[in-house]
């Protein structure tokens, strides 16, 4: 991959200034090899609040077409975070005009899409991420060097499950904008680490949803298989009577890994062969990157290689679309790898 930028900072726009947006540029204000140059959105009350909540960009150029915010701001990166559905079209623009792209969960709703971005960033040599964030947490880092990685031997079986009351408000209710309902938003999350920490790859799901009284799906009931007679569940309860909680297991030949609660309080388990339970003691590492806009950044300089890279991007929406088949023709469906 070519190094992007050639100066010390790097030039960084958003497209997209809703909360999830600010958040994000919250973290390029505060980076010293970064500097903020343009902000778009299509609402002019996006861009207000973006300056009201953010005083320090409230000089920054803004747009309401991210075609003129490339061609005047002139980015080195742009951070995408806007309707799902929207997300190829505005990541695959900006690589075909020389500017590289942090993309908001889920990278593209289609794994069609997703190989034409990977595609693009092969041909440009430009930096490509998805804003999956538990790739830099210490916790799920230990996972996944440890189950992926086999030190507990082969996985043959999978549970995973998320909840929260997720109403689908605003666009995210709205499927040509949202591309689905929990299991393509929050639920992108569950899907990501369920691949990324075990390394699976299921071939085959068979799943069943409820919207609940929305034009989305609010409630996922997902059984799937994969190789070496692996198998899996997978729920979503997005009607759920308390807050935002996880929780997953993995079984292998040598060890259970179970993993409890969401983001810096996690707790993870290791049950081993004798039946023991053992607390691990998941330590961040000053070595590795803690953050996902401060990874891209020091991507386009050269200075790292991505944590949450396109082709897990393309493993999520693989998934995602074979269920969504799956529930469509109420049979099983392949996914296609």
């Amino acid at each position: 991959m070519s190094v992007p930028v050639t100066g010390s900072r790097a030039r960084i726009a958003f497209i997209g200034a809703g909360g999830n947006a600010r958040s994000h540029m919250r973290d390029v204000l505060q980076d010293p090899k970064a500097e903020l140059v343009g902000i778009c959105d299509t609402s002019a009350q996006a861009l207000a609040d973006a300056a009201a909540r953010l005083p320090e960009a409230a000089s920054v150029p803004t747009f309401t077409d991210y075609r003129e915010l490339i061609e005047k701001a002139r980015p080195d990166g742009v951070v995408i975070s806007i309707p799902h559905t929207l997300h190829y079209e505005a990541a695959a623009y900006a690589l075909e005009h020389g500017v590289s792209a942090q993309v908001e969960k889920p990278l593209t709703c289609t794994p069609g899409d997703a190989r034409k971005l990977i595609a693009l960033r092969e041909r440009t040599g430009l930096v490509l991420t998805v804003g999956y964030q538990r790739h830099y947490q210490g916790a799920w880092r230990w996972v996944h060097e440890n189950v992926a990685g086999g030190r507990f031997g082969p996985v043959h079986f999978v549970e995973t499950w998320q909840c929260q009351n997720w109403g689908g408000g605003g666009w995210r209710g709205v499927p040509e904008l949202s591309g689905g309902g929990q299991l393509n938003d929050s639920g992108s999350h569950l899907c990501d680490m369920m691949l990324w920490a075990s390394g699976v790859r299921p071939t085959e799901v068979f799943a069943f949803q409820e919207n609940r009284g929305i034009k989305v799906d609010r409630i996922s009931a997902i059984a799937f298989r994969f190789p070496d007679a692996g198998v899996g569940t997978m729920a979503i309860i997005g009607d759920s009577v308390r807050g935002m909680d996880e929780g997953m297991q993995f079984w292998c030949r040598d060890g259970r890994v179970r993993i409890d609660g969401m983001e810096r309080k996690l707790r993870i388990t290791l049950y081993t062969p004798d039946g023991a339970g053992h607390e691990v003691p998941a330590q961040e590492s000053a070595d590795y990157p803690s953050n996902k806009d401060a990874n891209f950044i020091r991507c386009l300089l050269g200075e790292e290689t991505p944590q949450a890279t396109a082709e897990d991007g393309l493993a999520v929406a693989a998934f995602t679309e074979a269920v969504y088949r799956s529930v469509a023709t109420n049979a099983p469906a392949s996914v296609d790898w």
